[in-house]
């Protein structure tokens, strides 16, 4: 098993993947460096492309990178995170800035080849599928229990 399938096979997307399933997944990644202060994802660009960080960080923004306020970061996204989900998924433009905190590197898959390797590959499209809807549905119950917490509500999740 190459570096990449290794990582791979160590994402939360990957968890439930065979061998076969990973390296298959693994052949369609790119691997990108960005510097610190580099814009990975501009807000209302147009792009399906999915993120692994594999190392360094981003930060998620509701303001471009020559914003010196840290009030529109959303969140810091880790090794071993993924980004871009939401594009990936439908995409519409992009609605937030994705920043390098520091130095970055990530694997990039593009919708386009994820489509290719899944017409012939139902398994890896399901396992993946729901593996994203599960990492979408945690960062959501996280922003509404965060929103709710800035307006004083308190709800039971």
């Amino acid at each position: 098993m190459d570096e990449v399938a290794k990582f791979l096979s160590e994402s939360v997307m990957c968890k439930d993947f065979d061998a076969d399933e990973v390296e298959k997944l693994a052949k369609i990644c790119k691997s990108i460096r960005f510097n610190s202060g580099d814009v990975i994802v501009a807000e209302d660009a147009r792009g399906r492309d999915l993120y692994f960080v594999k190392s360094g960080r981003a930060q998620i923004n509701l303001s471009g990178p020559s914003s010196r306020d840290d009030a529109g970061t959303i969140s810091k996204i880790l090794p071993g995170q993924v980004f871009g989900e939401l594009g990936f998924i439908d995409g519409a433009r992009r609605s937030t800035w994705v920043i390098a905190v520091d130095e970055l590197e990530v694997l990039q898959l593009a919708w386009e080849d994820f489509s290719q390797l899944t017409e012939s590959n139902t398994t890896i499209a399901y396992k993946f599928i729901y593996n994203l809807a599960l990492v979408i549905a945690e960062r959501l119950r996280d922003t509404t229990m965060s929103l709710s917490n800035l307006l004083g509500v308190r709800g039971r999740y």
